[in-house]
């Protein structure tokens, strides 16, 4: 709503001398309404009075106030401020009743004298001339007769807002009633103009409002995509945006083909809205019109709505909305739903599919949902429970067992569970524990929607345990045996051992200097000997004497033993002995544990190949325990999968008859009785790595 408000002066105006103009002429020529008070002001003065203001009603708070004074003092001022509820107050009734009143005062201040000014006027305004209506506020302020509604000062018809002011003089020595009626005269006059220039302003501020309010539409009509016309009743296009005079507008350098289709897209436009007319309500229709610029077809969706004023319709606003990608786009609904038919079926048949692999899983399979009632079983499963009443005492008793299962499963916090149900089985008439392992399935919000349990048959299962616990005790037997044989065959070596050792004893001295090595050599390797007969005795049994060695040392004297038969058989030897600290065991027991995988090493490249035998010392960067690595790698056969499992057990061998399945196991026993650890790696036509670390200790 556009108002009009004068805009106040500074509290004080330099007297100015009038001109000799009338003061009548002076207020006419007054242009702006701020300019009306000080001439007021200044014409006051001339008629004798000390000095002149002017008070102005503030709507918004009700307050009273001056708003301009010419020769007035401040403490003057300040008394005449007041509220509008200050009924008592001789200012606030002089505004109320519109008539003059003349306040007495005391020496200093003097008497005041105050007349109303309202914006009044005895005729009605434009709007309310054209509207025939009776509201006009000019007209019910000019008839109040002293009975003025100061806080309904707006405008029913133009919504202006009222002024109210009050003009107070001072009276001097010379004011007597001839000063007092011009007085009036000339507050009387400069109201009647003050209400022209108030309301000429405030249809001035209207128009400016509605200028601004144009160019705003105008802004979002034109930033619009889509085409907006605006016409009136002769369907006569009053306003469009660009998007719109794209199809109803011949643009310079158009073909005269672009020209007929411009006119047939009016022609079709101005059909659509004389159907519109005809209709007498707001209407949607589709209309195709021709792209002047592509030459192509666009389907739109033409909104038009009529605009009224005070009921008398004025015009059309029509929005055509482009739908030529929702054609499309309705194209590809028609497609993607074919496809999401043909994904049903694919469902479909998943779920047949799913169905046979239930019905020939060969386990009992029992579905329920989030309430443990079961709603789904395999062909096995109805074999042990029925969903309803049971006729039989044992297939109710396993209702009751299963109802059980699934409930504390279902309402429990588990994902998974295994657990073991004895039920009866009536194909066999016997009872048989189950392995009920089950799966919960969750819907969108993470409730549990079903379970899933399967219930194996261990009983199967526990039979083949039961031969494979046989097989292997009847192997312990077996090798409870062949170490009593070993036993004996050992104490039958033992005499004819002792009988070379008193031999080899008895040449010590008789042997030629350049065979010496050799003969040390046979000592050696007759002692070992004789320990590992001894050994044999004690069904391997650590009868060996603790003491530190050089693992280095037992390597090469072991591979020097190697040497010439890894040789003949094609295999390259390579050794990286890296320094070592000496470490605490049985060298018998290491020398037995490198020759067992040399040997097997060599066996694994029968067509020749590589050896390698490394050593290395790592440190340790906290604690006091270090550790030694020895690392055994060919480029033979490898390890079998099947057999990596159980290589490390007696009398497990792949040569066939050539081995006797002991090697590994008594590698592994030897790194067991030196707290080591052992690492395989092998792969199929690649080789194999064995690597052994012994812990040692610096302390």
């Amino acid at each position: 709503m556009a108002s009009s408000a004068l805009r106040r002066k500074p509290e004080d105006l330099r007297e100015r001398r009038p001109s000799e103009e009338s003061a009548a002429l002076r207020i006419i020529a007054a242009e702006r309404p701020e300019e009306i008070l000080p001439i007021l002001l200044e014409e006051v003065v001339h008629l004798g009075f000390r000095g002149a203001l002017a008070l102005e009603l503030d709507f918004d708070t009700g307050q009273i106030k001056p708003s301009a004074s010419l020769h007035c003092e401040a403490e003057l001022r300040a008394q005449l401020e007041t509220s509008l509820w200050a009924r008592d107050n001789p200012y606030v009734c002089a505004l109320r009743n519109l008539t003059p009143i003349l306040v007495p005062g005391n020496k200093r201040m003097g008497a005041l004298y105050v007349v109303p000014m309202i914006y009044s006027n005895p005729f009605p305004c434009w709007e309310a001339e054209r509207e025939r209506r009776s509201g006009c506020l000019a007209m019910l302020n000019a008839g109040a007769n002293g009975n003025l509604q100061i806080q309904q000062q707006v405008c029913a018809v133009c919504g202006m807002r009222s002024y109210v002011q009050a003009v107070v003089g001072r009276l001097g020595k010379g004011v007597g009633p001839a000063q007092l009626r011009g007085f009036r005269v000339l507050v009387e006059r400069a109201n009647r103009q003050l209400t022209r220039l108030f309301k000429s302003e405030h249809y001035y501020n209207r128009m400016r409002d509605m200028e601004i309010t144009i160019s705003r539409m105008s802004t979002v009509i034109e930033s619009m995509a889509d085409p907006v016309i605006l016409t009136d009743n002769q369907h006569r296009v009053l306003m469009q945006n660009r998007a719109a005079e794209r199809f109803f507008r011949v643009a310079e350098g158009v073909s005269e083909g672009g020209r007929r289709a411009v006119e047939f897209n009016n022609l079709l436009f101005s059909a659509a809205l004389s159907s519109l007319t005809v209709s007498g309500r707001d209407s949607s229709r589709d209309l195709t019109l021709v792209d002047v610029t592509e030459g192509e077809e666009v389907l739109f969706e033409a909104v038009s709505a009529p605009t009224h004023i005070n009921g008398t319709r004025t015009g059309v606003v029509t929005v055509m909305r482009d739908v030529t990608d929702l054609r499309r786009t309705d194209q590809e609904l028609r497609t993607n739903l074919e496809k999401l038919r043909a994904a049903e079926e694919m469902v479909r048949q998943d779920r047949d599919r799913l169905n046979v692999v239930i019905e020939n899983v060969g386990d009992p399979i029992v579905v329920a949902d989030h309430s443990a009632r079961i709603v789904l079983l395999d062909p096995l499963a109805k074999e042990l429970v029925e969903p309803g009443p049971a006729t039989d005492p044992q297939i109710a008793h396993n209702d009751l067992k299963l109802d059980a299962y699934l409930t504390s499963f279902t309402f429990s916090f588990l994902d998974h569970q295994n657990k073991n149900l004895l039920l009866f089985n009536p194909a066999t008439g016997t009872d048989v524990d189950y392995a009920a392992r089950s799966g919960k399935i969750y819907d969108g919000r993470g409730q549990v929607a079903y379970t899933v349990t399967v219930l194996r048959d261990f009983s199967t299962w526990k039979k083949l345990e039961q031969l494979q616990l046989e097989r292997r005790m009847l192997e312990m037997e077996k090798f409870a045996a062949t170490g009593r044989l070993a036993g004996t065959i050992a104490h039958e070596i033992n005499n004819p051992m002792e009988a070379i050792k008193n031999a080899i004893f008895l040449l010590r001295n008789k042997v030629e200097p350049g065979s010496q090595p050799i003969y040390e050599a046979l000592k050696s390797e007759t002692e070992r000997v004789t320990r590992i007969v001894r050994q044999m005795l004690g069904l391997y049994r650590n009868a060996g004497q603790l003491a530190s060695f050089d693992l280095n040392t037992i390597v090469e004297d072991s591979l020097t033993l190697f040497a010439r038969r890894l040789s003949k058989s094609g295999i390259t030897l390579e050794k990286r002995l890296g320094p070592l600290v000496p470490m605490k065991g049985s060298a018998d027991q290491f020398r037995q544990l490198l020759s067992n995988l040399v040997v097997n090493a060599q066996d694994s490249m029968s067509e020749g190949g590589k050896l390698v035998v490394k050593t290395s010392y790592v440190k340790s960067k906290r604690g006091t325990y270090e550790s030694i690595s020895l690392v055994v790698a060919d480029t033979g056969l490898g390890i079998p999968g099947e057999v990596r499992k159980t290589m490390f057990e007696p009398f497990v061998s792949t040569k066939g008859e050539k081995g006797t399945g002991l090697g590994l196991w008594i590698v592994k026993g030897v790194v067991e009785s030196h707290s080591g650890r052992i690492q395989v790696r092998s792969s199929p036509q690649k080789g194999t790595i064995f690597k052994i670390i012994f812990p040692v200790s610096r302390a």
